[in-house]
């Protein structure tokens, strides 16, 4: 009943669109470069131009329309969204404003197409992108890897949004982009730029189970010298109550605190045609793990401290643009549970460089390309002996652009060569085609990509296979960008996709009953992904709305072993449907914001005779925007799970229902 009255509810919007479809060619396309200031005080949008004056904030303004200058990073293609060969979910800093005192998990599950296996608050939260495992997805920070080398994913609940500008969402993006782990696409987070503005900020946040955030930002800029810095501590008892299924009764979670500190600053000077930065994020995190609750009482304990530095110098030779970064970390990371005896401690290591190199087009050929090496290092009482893991890459990405039929293609070849398992080739091919100028496009991109395996996998003691050899795929994606011309339609897209897997890493116990991983994997994956971006003005009023659904399959295509139960089934923990929408109604001084996800159930057993019901969840976030003796100021209400619904993400492991966070923020010129 309530997926039938949800699609009722949605049966207008799409036959809106597909009567808009229909009619298009009524319109009279417009010529102007979208994006750009066509007068002061008015800001284009694809078709058509809104006042700057009826903007809630003037520091907002770009965030808030999302400009279609902005290029994207995660796909190395640096376009703008509709000239991509692949679809990119592009969350601005506007939308992460919203969640700021929360992980990047948090701002994931309610902007983007990917589903967040949550464990609930204080546990870990990895992703699942197109019904992929979480270690095939890369997590990248300004383009280098931030997963785990040890596990081969990244724990998105440790990260808070707080530190970065925005964050790209690219399902598409290929090996040939960063290398290996894009099997199911890259997540890349951006930090913000020094000296935008010259500005102090505070901010400060309470909410239920005693969580305490407190953030301060920092930016300024003298001449050529851009300085910001940025520091976040936050703590929560976490012990909010809920419903146990086992037992038939409201219980409290337990041995569920943390605390996490980051501190991150920035340092830019420019001279002539160069520029050179550095950036430093230093982490300290402490947290007790509660465990499923069928566990008991648990005294584990986890701890992960750290520093990422990256530096780099962009400058030009001759007619070719050179961007040379370098990138080290330096992590350590802790497991304890004394009842049985568990002392987990690793110490992981990253040195990588990567130069990019670029020429402005000669002709239709934009040509660019890029070296890349380094070593990681893995040291941990789980092993026999310390590991390094040592690699050098070469890339070659031109773009080739005929302006006369507003055709783009995206070719791309990468060589990796691994210490551990040789030599790797992943190309890849994308097209752009402009079929009706400024309105309507079409794109595509197949790739053939890799993923190695993690060092756990290889050198875990007993049981891991040095013999592994990387993950492989191919990967198909297809689909359009629809951009009316109408004043309060702003973008349709529409995105099919299929990934064929194979000597994907499974572990199962052998004939001494040994758990060990094997390339015995194959896995089938397709789906859709739509969008609908809204953008009304209805003077004194703004209304954002963005609506998306998913549709995924994800299926072990053959046997791994004598009567595996899940071949031919969907794979567990990956949701066939899922649904968001996202409402923002601006009235300065007053923000009103609500966004609503609905996920379906999700098999918990590879044989299907086991599954976690569907789940809805509401948020709801009201704030108000002053001026007052000099400062900026910002108070926010959230109620998070409006609906009080009760469910789970990972079986046995209970999210919290309704509750309640208050902030204030400050800021100040310098």
């Amino acid at each position: 009943m309530f997926i039938s009255l949800r699609l009722a509810c949605l049966a207008p919007a799409f036959a809106s669109i597909l009567l808009f479809l229909a009619i298009s060619d009524v319109y009279s396309w417009s010529t102007d470069y979208p994006g750009l200031l066509q007068e002061p005080g008015i800001i284009n949008t694809n078709s058509r131009t809104i006042q700057a004056d009826t903007l809630p904030a003037p520091q907002a303004i770009d965030s808030l329309l999302q400009l279609d200058e902005i290029r994207i990073q995660s796909t190395r293609i640096r376009e703008p969204l509709r000239y991509q060969p692949v679809d990119v979910q592009y969350i601005d800093s506007l939308r992460l404003a919203y969640y700021r005192s929360m992980p990047v998990s948090a701002v994931l599950s309610r902007y983007s197409s990917l589903f967040i296996r949550d464990n609930g608050p204080g546990g870990l939260a990895a992703l699942s992108q197109r019904g992929l495992a979480s270690s095939q997805t890369q997590v990248l920070w300004e383009g280098f890897p931030l997963n785990s080398l040890s596990l081969g994913l990244a724990d998105l609940s440790i990260i808070p949004s707080g530190l970065f500008s925005s964050v790209e969402v690219s399902p598409g993006t290929p090996s040939s982009a960063f290398g290996g782990g894009n099997l199911g696409g890259a997540i890349y987070l951006t930090s913000p730029r020094p000296g935008q503005q010259n500005r102090l900020e505070f901010m400060q946040s309470a909410g239920a189970y005693d969580t305490w955030n407190s953030q301060l930002r920092a930016a300024h800029e003298e001449g050529n010298l851009s300085l910001s810095v940025q520091g976040i501590y936050r703590t929560a008892e976490n012990d909010f109550s809920y419903f146990n299924r086992a037992t038939g009764r409201q219980e409290r979670r337990t041995h569920n605190a943390g605390r996490s500190g980051h501190l991150s600053g920035t340092a830019s000077y420019r001279f002539s045609r160069t520029r050179i930065h550095s950036t430093l994020w230093y982490f300290d995190i402490q947290e007790e793990i509660p465990g499923s609750i069928l566990s008991g009482s648990s005294r584990a304990t986890q701890s992960n401290h750290g520093l990422r530095w990256l530096s780099g110098v962009e400058t030009s030779a001759g007619s070719w643009n050179l961007n040379m970064r370098t990138f080290l970390e330096r992590d350590r990371f802790g497991y304890e549970d004394p009842p049985t005896g568990i002392d987990s401690r690793f110490r992981l290591g990253r040195t990588l460089a990567d130069v990019d190199f670029r020429r402005p087009a000669l002709g239709p050929v934009l040509w660019q390309g890029g070296l890349s090496g380094g070593i990681e290092n893995v040291d941990t009482n789980n092993y026999g002996d310390e590991y390094n893991r040592r690699q050098l890459a070469f890339r070659l990405n031109p773009e080739i652009r005929f302006s006369s039929i507003r055709l783009r293609f995206s070719p791309t070849a990468r060589v990796d060569a691994y210490s551990d398992f040789g030599w790797v080739l992943s190309p890849s091919f994308g097209a752009n085609w402009e079929a009706v100028e400024e309105r309507f496009h079409l794109r595509g991109m197949v790739s053939r990509d890799f993923n190695p395996p993690s060092f756990n996998d290889l050198y875990w003691v007993p049981g891991g296979n040095p013999g592994l050899n990387p993950e492989r795929s191919f990967k198909t994606e297809g689909g359009f960008v629809y951009l009316p011309e109408v004043s309060w339609f702003d973008s349709f897209s529409l995105t099919t996709y299929r990934i064929w897997l194979d000597d994907g890493i499974y572990w199962f116990p052998d004939r001494e009953g040994v758990w060990t991983p094997s390339n015995v994997e194959e896995v089938d994956a397709w789906g859709a992904e739509a969008r609908l971006d809204v953008r009304w003005q209805a003077d004194p009023a703004l209304f954002l709305l963005i609506l998306g659904t998913d549709w995924r399959k994800s299926e072990i295509a053959s046997p791994r072993f004598p009567d595996d139960q899940a071949a031919g089934r969907q794979m567990r923990y990956v949701p066939e449907w899922s649904f968001r929408s996202d409402l923002s109604i601006h009235l300065n001084p007053v923000t009103l914001h609500l966004n609503y996800r609905w996920t379906d159930h999700r098999y918990i057993t590879e044989d299907h005779t086991s599954s976690l019901d569907d789940f809805q969840v509401l948020d709801v976030i009201a704030a108000v925007d002053r001026e007052f003796i000099g400062a900026h100021w910002n108070l926010r209400l959230s109620v998070n799970n409006l609906l009080n619904e009760r469910y789970e993400i990972i079986q046995w492991y209970p999210m919290p229902g309704r509750y309640l966070e208050l902030s204030l923020r400050m800021g100040l010129p310098m």
